[in-house]
């Protein structure tokens, strides 16, 4: 596991590295990250459970093509958890399952900025927008699998947040979004038939969802400073 996990991170860190690469000979990209939490409905969970909120945090790329688009490069990390502490149903008190993972996820993102902010002529200094992107993750920790499946999936990231521009270099934010799966093991628990149910059932035409919401920070170059050399006293000169 630990193999395939390598291989397929690798291919996304040389794609990180080409969008950085290539962004770093223009004006305007960021670097940034941020805290949060992290939590997941599924067959466990069908809301938002409080004792399920695990801490967790990202770090982006993003390039601003213009005053309203951003394309960003992510990695978020944190961890995900449910059981059946509060219990859907006497079927679910009886299967009494539980889970305790880890989500890596690499993504690449576009927002949309509703307000013009960025350019000279802005009358304001922040803005609200949407993001949405496509991405993979993989998972740690699921013990004991009840079906045969790949710990690296697909996912697409959807969501929305609020940026702050605190000056030229330093901007604020905050942001949620959804990570929508076509998967339905994140809880381990998917096969089964909901009209004769068993103590394992699950909803398998439900898939899975996580969600990421956090405060970030970002920091923008706004000149690529190149080497120079000094030219000997006199050169040139006529």
């Amino acid at each position: 596991m630990f193999r395939q996990y390598q291989s397929t991170y690798k291919v996304f860190l040389v794609l990180l590295l080409g969008f950085f690469s290539i962004c770093a000979m223009a004006q305007k990209n960021e670097i940034g990250g941020g805290l949060g939490i992290m939590y997941y409905t599924g067959d466990l969970a069908r809301k938002l459970i409080i004792s399920n909120v695990r801490p967790a945090g990202t770090v982006f790329l993003r390039h601003n093509v213009n005053d309203h688009i951003s394309v960003r490069a992510s990695f978020t990390g944190g961890k995900l958890v449910g059981n059946d502490n509060k219990p859907l149903d006497a079927f679910a008190t009886a299967r009494n399952a539980s889970f305790n993972i880890f989500i890596s996820e690499f993504a690449g993102s576009f927002e949309y900025y509703f307000l013009d902010f960025r350019s000279e002529r802005a009358v304001v200094n922040w803005s609200p927008y949407f993001h949405g992107g496509v991405g993979i993750f993989g998972m740690l920790g699921q013990q004991n699998k009840n079906a045969t499946y790949s710990d690296i999936q697909i996912t697409v990231p959807l969501g929305a947040g609020f940026r702050y521009q605190m000056d030229k270099k330093w901007a604020f934010g905050v942001e949620f979004g959804a990570r929508v799966t076509f998967f339905d093991y994140l809880d381990n628990i998917s096969q089964g038939d909901i009209f004769n149910k068993n103590f394992q059932y699950g909803n398998k035409n439900d898939n899975d969802l996580y969600y990421f919401a956090g405060f970030t920070v970002s920091y923008t170059f706004y000149k690529v400073i190149c080497p120079t050399i000094p030219l000997k006293q006199g050169y040139g000169r006529r």
